[in-house]
């Protein structure tokens, strides 16, 4: 990196060879003069160049060795380095970010913050790490490799016991295609069809694959309480798939009567018969102390059922709406066909979970594989992880697999999912650092990303979040670096929990005092991948205020390889922050605090590498981050030391729901 100067007051950072993965530029060159003088400082309202607003805000000097620091002495890309390379991928809760987050308190320490500190906003059931994972395809028989795959699984479900390897075999479309091989899918990685339909596009893949794993729960819980023939059934628990027959006696003539249980536990959930009379889901269900209660509805109203299951044998009564009780007796049957008969929701699914298989193998919808979670994820116990591993492998994989067991080659496909669970309860931490205010320390400007990432194989976490923590942490490096001081205490908030649900930030924010909220100045994020803080959207009345203090950003930084300016544009939205809720500045805009997400404008495809295995170091785009940490600090500074907190009247915009990935 070198600095060049051109004609007049305005520098340019010219930045050579920056962009990884790119052929370098070894050419530089001025941008061409500008056709009119430019006033000294500039700000960029609504892509228009302005005149600066004139606001006081910093000290100049400390300004420009900011600005120095930031750009001679970058470390922002050393930062984002270790980071990913030495803990890589960090899931909320996970072992590799606790040490992320040691590591970055030994950094701000050193670098001469203040007030460093963890703050505990929850606890999770179980900690998920993921380690070193790979997936294969071999010829039947053959320790060749035919294929490495590219592959991912549900965060917080099992892995394997070390490598699995088991023949490759299609999922049956049809009960007959079941029968045909039956017992082919013991020990056996089953090849799921691809499911295009409902959701579009990648993040859909996810969603099918949490709700393919509660079903395969279901069916497995459906098949644990089937009882073996002849067996009665526990006075203690009332498993699904059993079916009962008997009669109903309605004034001395006994009716045929079935009654079939598709859901256990205390509120169970069935089916109740009543030949030529009623056919229906029962309601309000209870199982205790032996006694099943529910109630039907049917033709004639709503009746109550009360039964004593002793055994195989089942005794009571309904009591309709005149309070005429007609006595019930049933008997457990023998199931020999209760994958096929029994309420099962899916049928040829159960038949192939009784034969135990390796687990389930299913495609992604192109050449990228997304990493989400299991529901229920937080409240998930050890021993209530699903039973059954599914794997979704790039399009092309699946393809692969697929021609050749169509064109009869026998495949075996190895997994090694190195999944390690550890039971909690596992405390959950966001991280926070200072710089205190010299004259308003109670006063707070806060700089933020989160530290969290998924974590799918191959992906170290970069672009979604670890060019926004490193940025953070180095704009709050060149502050200290630069001996900043400002009226305002300047906050850094590295936030866990986003990828779920803004959970850090979310607790941070209910955590304060209608007090304590009302001194929160702004609350930055950085969360839209390596490219550079290009602008931000704000309300009217913010414009002055943002616009002066990014104007010592605009006119530094020229990119050779864009062959342009890196501007900061204010975007002015009317008279509320007109911004989204996918990021964690949205849990400060619900409760009227200004949340800014910085607009990121450049070459990168962020999509490319957001929640898949491709989002690595190769990805990152140093020039850009330069811009990014030096604005950062630059504009927290201005807004820190300026005469008045960041107006908020008349109102910042509420906020939708905000939604996880």
């Amino acid at each position: 990196m070198h600095v060049t100067q051109r004609p007049g007051p305005m520098a340019f950072v010219s930045i050579v060879g920056l962009l990884a993965g790119c052929q370098a530029t070894t050419t530089t060159h001025q941008p061409d003069a500008p056709s009119e003088p430019m006033p000294e400082r500039f700000a960029v309202i609504d892509g228009q160049r302005v005149p600066a607003p004139d606001i006081r805000m910093g000290d100049p000097a400390t300004i420009e060795a900011i600005i120095d620091e930031g750009t001679g002495q970058t470390q922002v890309l050393s930062i984002l380095t270790e980071m990913v390379e030495t803990f890589g991928p960090r899931l909320t809760g996970s072992a590799a970010l606790e040490a992320a987050q040691a590591w970055s308190i030994d950094n701000l320490n050193a670098w001469g913050l203040e007030n460093v500190r963890l703050e505990q906003w929850g606890t999770i059931a179980t900690r998920f790490d993921r380690g070193p994972s790979s997936a294969k395809v071999l010829l039947a028989g053959d320790d060749d490799t035919m294929r490495e795959m590219e592959f991912s699984t549900l965060a917080w479900t099992i892995g394997t016991p070390g490598p699995v390897r088991g023949p490759a075999v299609f999922m049956p479309e049809s009960m007959e295609e079941y029968e045909s091989n039956a017992g082919s899918y013991a020990g056996a990685w089953v090849l799921m069809k691809p499911d295009y339909s409902g959701r579009r596009g990648i993040r859909s893949v996810g969603f099918l694959m949490r709700q393919n794993l509660e079903l395969r729960e279901s069916i497995r819980a459906q098949l644990d309480g089937t009882p073996a023939a002849g067996s009665g059934a526990d006075e203690g628990t009332l498993p699904a798939g059993q079916r009962w027959e008997g009669t109903f006696d309605y004034n001395g003539s006994k009716l045929p009567l079935t009654l079939v249980i598709t859901k256990p536990g205390a509120k169970p959930e069935g089916v109740f018969s009543l030949e030529n009379f009623h056919t229906g889901p029962i309601s309000d269900a209870s199982f205790a102390d032996g006694v099943l209660a529910f109630a039907y509805e049917h033709s004639m109203g709503r009746s109550s059922v009360q039964l004593a299951v002793s055994g195989n044998k089942a005794e009571g009564e309904s009591v309709g709406g005149s309070g005429t009780a007609y006595p019930i007796e049933l008997e457990l049957q023998d199931q020999p066909e209760s994958a096929e008969t029994s309420g099962f929701d899916d049928p040829i699914l159960a038949r192939v979970l009784a034969e135990n298989p390796a687990g389930f193998v299913s495609s992604s919808k192109d050449e990228r594989v997304w990493t989400t979670s299991a529901d229920g994820w937080r409240e998930r116990e050890a021993s209530d992880y699903a039973r059954d591993a599914e794997i979704n492998v790039r399009q092309s994989d699946h393809d692969f697999i697929t021609a050749r067991l169509t064109q009869g080659v026998d495949l075996e496909l190895e997994f090694d999912l190195r999944h390690t669970i550890v039971a909690g309860p596992i405390p959950v931490y966001n991280l926070f650092a200072e710089i205190r205010g010299s004259e308003l320390p109670d006063e707070y400007v806060i700089i933020s990303g989160h530290q969290d990432s998924w974590d799918g194989p191959g992906s170290q976490g970069v672009v979604d979040n670890g060019t926004g923590t490193a940025v953070m942490l180095e704009a709050m490096r060149i502050l200290a670096k630069a001996g900043a001081r400002p009226k305002r205490t300047i906050k850094i908030a590295l936030w866990t929990g986003e990828e779920q649900g803004l959970l850090g930030a979310r607790e941070y924010v209910a955590s304060l005092s209608d007090e304590e909220r009302s001194k929160i100045s702004a609350a930055f994020v950085d969360d839209g991948g390596t490219n550079y803080q290009g602008g931000i959207p704000a309300a009217d009345h913010m414009v002055e205020y943002l616009a002066a203090a990014t104007s010592w950003t605009n006119g530094r930084f020229y990119s050779e390889t864009d062959a342009e300016e890196l501007l900061v544009n204010i975007r002015p939205t009317g008279d509320t922050i007109d911004t989204h809720s996918g990021s964690d500045h949205a849990a400060f805009n619900r409760e009227g605090i200004p949340g800014f997400f910085w607009d990121e404008v450049g070459r990168a495809q962020y999509r490319f590498g957001w929640h898949t295995q491709n989002d690595r170091l190769d990805l990152a785009i140093e020039e850009y981050l330069i811009q990014s940490a030096v604005n950062m600090a630059v504009t927290a500074y201005n807004l820190a030391d300026a005469p008045a907190l960041l107006p908020r009247e008349p109102r910042v915009a509420p906020e939708a729901q905000a939604t996880a990935e």
